[in-house]
């Protein structure tokens, strides 16, 4: 069964948690990458058994493709505030920016036809960035949602907001930091230094490839 899987690396459990957004409560955790993702293929297996035993109703697979409307890194940020309201700086880039590499990891091509720089609190888009700049929380109000987004690029956000959605800027900026496309594209630049280098889709294609 074809189903999309979101990792992250939790600090809390000191492992990397996948989940599967098409199948709810369908988690695994491992201590690398591999495992995480592997274990959550066992998982998908009990969960349609389950499912199967229970006479419950499985979700349709994931498409293979996306189909896309070319929508602006600002644009994402409105949806994203449509469905969350209010929420701080940090996570509003951080969301806009796993739309983004998980659009390449999943279906090999950009979800914003925009860039992300290795900033020190982790990926920034600079035209998102610059709307906000100086503020510390953004609302629905100050993004009018009026770009008409395809289905499945509103599934594809609204996985990536229960994926991440719950979790505060600090934490998703120290998952960021954690993920192999902000530090490589870093290099040995010190803490709270800043190159302005763009992060290749190349990085974050492979890295998030599952």
């Amino acid at each position: 069964m074809a189903y999309n899987k979101m990792f992250y690396w939790s600090i809390d459990d000191k492992a990397y948690i996948t989940n599967v957004p098409a199948l709810p409560g369908c988690m695994a955790d491992g201590e690398t990458i591999e495992e995480s993702l592997k274990n959550a293929d066992t998982m998908i297996d009990e969960w349609i058994s389950l499912a199967k035993e229970l006479g419950r109703e499985i979700p349709a697979e994931d498409f293979a493709k996306i189909e896309s409307t070319n929508p602006t890194s600002v644009e994402v940020a409105s949806y994203i505030l449509d469905k969350l309201n209010a929420i701080d700086t940090w996570t509003l880039q951080k969301l806009v920016y796993y739309c983004q590499a998980w659009c390449l990891g999943i279906y090999k091509t950009e979800f914003i036809n925009d860039t992300f720089k290795d900033y020190a609190n982790g990926p920034v888009n600079k035209r998102l960035f610059d709307t906000h700049k100086r503020r510390r929380i953004v609302r629905r109000d100050d993004y009018q949602l009026t770009h008409s987004f395809s289905e499945s690029e509103q599934r594809h956000m609204e996985n990536v907001i229960e994926t991440y959605g719950n979790e505060d800027g600090d934490t998703l900026r120290q998952y960021t930091h954690n993920e192999k496309p902000w530090r490589e594209t870093r290099g040995t630049l010190k803490e709270g230094e800043s190159d302005d280098k763009d992060i290749a889709n190349a990085l974050m294609m492979e890295y998030y490839h599952n």
